[in-house]
């Protein structure tokens, strides 16, 4: 069975950029797991705090509640951690603590956020967390108690503005037969509900291209860029 770790660095960040190939990998009886450093209760939850006298405990309840309803949605296990945002702090105790994880989950593939998005440390600081802690998990000599683990596919989802983020796929996939459900998923965020309209734009653009490569009627796609390089006896 593939095993798939999605590290994300708010409670809903996968949701947007990966869930339709999240759903994806579901469907063809993958074990996904789905795993958010923060619920970004201080930097992505404007419209929370619109609401008088709010605090962060209470955004970062509401955000957990949507994450939770858009894991129930996709039939993924959810694992939350409380880090903290804007900004989020990855020291070595954190490093070790992804190793640990990593070493647990054992992921054919992981899926993350991309290394570059100057509108967003968190995500950079995420993305950095999860490549430190793959190269830190094959090694022989560090926490020699848990079994190493080597990563062989770590994927960095679109970000918000691939524009800014020098943001260059090589990797298309097809997420047309399950663009109800992502929608369904997207749907379960009452605070960032802007989103939806920019992610669901974003996978037709997509689709574009994943059309011309599949040769085939594509309505929606997700972008995702390669940080390892793949081996093979052939191309």
């Amino acid at each position: 069975m593939t095993k798939v770790t999605v590290v994300s660095a708010h409670g809903m960040d996968w949701v947007w950029r990966t869930g339709g190939t999240i759903l994806k990998y579901v469907q063809a009886g993958a074990d996904v797991t789905v795993v958010c450093l923060s619920m970004g209760e201080r930097g992505e939850s404007a419209s929370a705090w619109a609401e008088p006298g709010q605090t962060a405990e209470k955004v970062r309840a509401l955000r957990l509640g949507e994450a939770e309803k858009a894991a129930a949605v996709a039939g993924v296990e959810l694992r939350t951690y409380d880090w903290g945002d804007y900004p989020m702090v990855i020291d070595n105790d954190r490093r070790l603590e992804m190793v640990r994880l990593l070493r647990e989950l054992r992921p054919d593939v992981v899926l993350t956020h991309g290394r570059r998005d100057p509108n967003n440390p968190d995500h950079v600081a995420t993305a950095d967390l999860v490549e430190a802690a793959a190269i830190w998990s094959r090694a022989h000599g560090r926490l020699p108690a848990a079994a190493r683990h080597v990563v062989r596919q770590i994927h960095g989802y679109e970000p918000e503005f691939p524009e800014f983020c020098d943001f260059t796929p090589d990797t298309y996939i097809d997420i047309s037969d399950v663009a109800d459900q992502k929608l369904e998923m997207m749907q379960c965020s009452q605070v960032q509900q802007f989103m939806i309209e920019v992610y669901e734009q974003r996978a037709r653009y997509r689709a574009i291209m994943a059309g011309l490569l599949l040769e085939r009627k594509v309505t929606h796609a997700e972008a995702f860029e390669r940080f390892l390089p793949a081996a093979g006896d052939l191309f």
